[in-house]
């Protein structure tokens, strides 16, 4: 197995056990490899609320009530403690997926377990945290789901450069085990679309390859709608260029007397004549230096645009 993954609790029993069986295998020559796993790797675990009485006896979270600030068994009456422990069934406040999908989907909650925070950290459980996830798969199905955003032809410079961005991040995220980031930057993704208004359809069906591992119910919907027969586990994983990541351009800050008052974007290959000569037409300038003199333009390539006035 290359890599293990699974709780630190579960080490004297699955890895223990299988490890023991493995060398024995070892040592009848039935395998190759001196150790069953090539890799462990520990996620966190899972807070949510718990629940319990003065003598300490838990309380299931679904037979308690809030009244004021203040918990209740709905079966006794019985005023409770609330406490944040690792989710569990001996704590009886386990969180039932079955209720999660049914209102959010299955995809809302498997992206959720993977975005609340890095795969190896402590986290806590919050409904408002599916809801959100929820509302950006939401956000995917009504922009790529409208064949009216969706174009022929040549992508944007623009586009391609986020898109190839996107597949960069999550490709090396996915292989780090860093799912929560490589989520974020898919947002980020959307949100680009959403702010431009259109894409063309070989950038949409990349986009949904890279998704697919997260939210596969959706990924292959979207995939079958745009006219693909074969399931979209099956196409190869997208490639980024690096033509696309290259910057054209660069948010030169112009300041006066060393305070930055606005930003203007040039293109990379300009020379420092070129750029000054931008900087002093731009019409802010004018309004920084109006009834002043220019003592010195001090320009620092792809850093900064400094103005000397008197």
């Amino acid at each position: 197995v290359d890599v293990y993954i699974g709780g630190a609790e579960h080490a004297v029993l699955h890895l223990l056990y299988s490890r023991f069986w493995h060398k024995v295998l070892y040592d009848l020559n039935v395998v190759s490899t001196p150790e069953p796993f090539q890799k462990l790797f520990n996620q966190g675990m899972i807070l949510a609320f718990a629940y319990e009485t003065e003598s300490g006896a838990k309380v299931p979270s679904d037979k308690v009530e809030e009244r004021d600030g203040k918990y209740f068994s709905t079966e006794t009456g019985e005023e409770l403690r609330q406490i944040v422990a690792k989710m569990s069934k001996s704590l009886k406040n386990v969180v039932n997926p079955d209720d999660v999908v049914r209102n959010y989907g299955a995809d809302s909650l498997r992206l959720f377990e993977m975005f609340i925070g890095p795969l190896d950290a402590t986290k806590p459980w919050t409904e408002n945290g599916v809801k959100g996830v929820y509302n950006f798969l939401r956000r995917v199905t009504t922009f790529f789901g409208e064949k009216n955003n969706i174009t022929e032809g040549e992508e944007s410079k623009k586009t391609l450069k986020i898109l190839h961005q996107t597949i960069r991040k999550v490709g090396e995220d996915v292989e780090g085990l860093k799912f929560n980031t490589a989520i974020s930057q898919m947002m980020v993704f959307t949100n680009h679309c959403y702010k431009i208004g259109h894409v063309t359809t070989d950038t949409a069906t990349t986009f949904f390859k890279l998704l697919a591992p997260f939210a596969p119910h959706l990924s292959e919907e979207l995939w079958q709608y745009y006219g693909n027969n074969n399931s979209i586990s099956y196409s190869p994983w997208p490639e980024y260029d690096e033509k696309h990541l290259k910057d054209e351009s660069f948010d030169y800050p112009v300041s006066f007397n060393g305070k930055v008052r606005f930003k203007m974007s040039l293109a990379l290959d300009l020379t420092n004549e070129e750029i000054e000569k931008a900087a002093l037409q731009h019409d802010n300038t004018k309004k920084w230096t109006e009834g002043k003199v220019i003592a010195k333009i001090i320009v620092v390539k792809n850093k900064i645009i400094n103005i000397v006035v008197k």
